[in-house]
């Protein structure tokens, strides 16, 4: 259901009372998301003092149903984000329709996820604020009620949405048999819930600009907080990788991941993927259950579509680790192979056999000595592993061959230690000469 711009204003009034709007505008358009549009219609009014409003009034389903519910959230949320969190002034019902919302209007424009310019700057600025929506503890969205799902819940209650549409027949096998695949992938579904906002499109955002160059862009608030949960961090960049260019994404997903005070789990952006494809399905079952036969056929033609863009594409699915690799890792956590001896240049006789761990006792890891041939050689590809030499400490050691065995000092670069200072050869040397070191020293 569509309203006119009196009919926002009168929901504003019902909702806000003593409001006495004088201007009134519907924001048609400007959020290229034709999505969003489609669910909800948005208005900003300015009433007799001066002040400006906005009121969301969903035109179908539930969207907005748990908007009330989520306040006590809401009301914390400010306390830890970096931006605005608006919190509703009153709320209006509007039937099976769910209800209206009016909160203070927040100065900023809504994003457009589709001219989202890729670089440092408002692409930046989106995934530091993603980031710190996540970063929020989950205990504050548990005790204000949130709903909790964890790994197997997600993935039960988004394979039931498949299960559903299926059954309408309406959805191509094609990508029936996509997303079945992405469902039937163990490692895909392996994350830490995470406080999401739940709902996150263009018009969650507030963005404001010191200038007129994207660069400067920033968030400064953030609306819409319906469906915030715990559960799949992946949930909101739906829309994003849907929408905005993949540059744009890559640049949203970089500053993300710096800014999580937790690392990303690897297959986040797939089931991203697979979220954004999935949003045409509730449209679908929106449809289906309205008898809305011009809305059914809209959705038929997009999934006919999807369905012919992503025949070639196996971008859901995570790359199999290397088989060779993997039978190497199996073999080395069965039984340790046995050692093989350190080879050395001719001028580097070999080391004594190592009884420590080299990173305990300070030694130079594998490929950064350049004095040690045994040290640079690289393993076999046979599946054993080189036993890598350990240095000799202790205080019998002069103080060339401690800067030799110790930081690789070349020869010509030690300093002078007069020869009454050198000590006789360690015992259990047996005479033999140190690498870089003659016996003339």
């Amino acid at each position: 259901m569509t309203r006119s711009d009196l009919a926002l204003a009168a929901l504003a009034c019902a909702a806000v009372p003593g409001m006495r709007p004088v201007t009134v505008q519907e924001w048609r358009g400007a959020l290229g998301d034709s999505d969003t549009s489609a669910s909800r219609q948005h208005a900003l009014i300015e009433d007799a003092t001066g002040r400006r409003w906005e009121v969301v009034a969903p035109r179908a389903g539930t969207t907005g149903a748990d908007a009330e519910h989520h306040d006590p959230l809401v009301r914390h949320l400010g306390k830890h984000l970096p931006f605005k969190v608006p919190v509703a002034a009153g709320y209006v019902p509007l039937g099976e329709s769910g209800r209206a919302t009016v909160f203070p209007h927040v100065e900023g424009s809504a994003l457009d996820l589709h001219r989202l310019p890729a670089g440092p700057g408002l692409a930046s600025a989106v995934g530091r604020a993603v980031a710190a929506i996540h970063n929020i503890p989950v205990g504050l969205f548990e005790e204000h009620g949130a709903p909790v799902f964890d790994a197997q819940d997600h993935r039960e209650r988004r394979l039931s949405l498949l299960d559903r549409a299926a059954e309408t027949g309406h959805v191509p096998t094609g990508l029936l048999a996509r997303w079945e695949q992405a469902f039937d992938t163990p490692a895909l579904w392996k994350f830490t819930p995470t406080s999401v906002h739940g709902s996150l499109d263009g018009h969650s955002f507030r963005v404001a600009f010191a200038d007129d160059d994207a660069a400067s862009g920033r968030v400064v608030a953030m609306i819409g907080w319906a469906q915030a949960a715990v559960t799949d961090p992946a949930e909101d960049f739906a829309l994003l990788v849907d929408q905005a260019p993949p540059p744009a994404v890559e640049s949203v997903l970089e500053s993300y991941a710096l800014a999580r005070s937790q690392r990303p789990d690897p297959h986040l952006l797939p089931r991203a993927r697979l979220a954004a494809e999935m949003r045409l399905l509730d449209g679908l079952a929106a449809a289906v259950a309205g008898d809305d036969e011009g809305r059914v056929r809209r959705y038929v033609d997009q999934l006919r579509k999807l369905d012919r863009l992503t025949s070639a594409d196996d971008s859901l699915v995570p790359v199999e680790p290397d088989t060779d690799e993997a039978v190497v890792q199996v073999s080395h956590d069965s039984a340790p192979p046995e050692p093989r001896p350190a080879q050395s240049d001719d001028d580097a006789p070999e080391h004594e056999a190592p009884n420590h761990d080299p990173t305990e006792l300070g030694a130079p890891e594998h490929g950064e000595s350049e004095s040690s041939g045994a040290l640079d050689e690289p393993a076999d590809n046979d599946g054993e592993t080189q036993v890598l030499p350990v240095v000799r400490l202790g205080e019998e050691l002069d103080e060339r061959t401690r800067l030799q065995d110790l930081y690789d000092v070349p020869a010509e670069d030690l300093p002078d230690v007069p020869a009454d200072d050198l000590p006789e050869d360690p015992p259990g040397t047996g005479g033999s000469t140190r690498a870089g070191r003659s016996q003339g020293d």
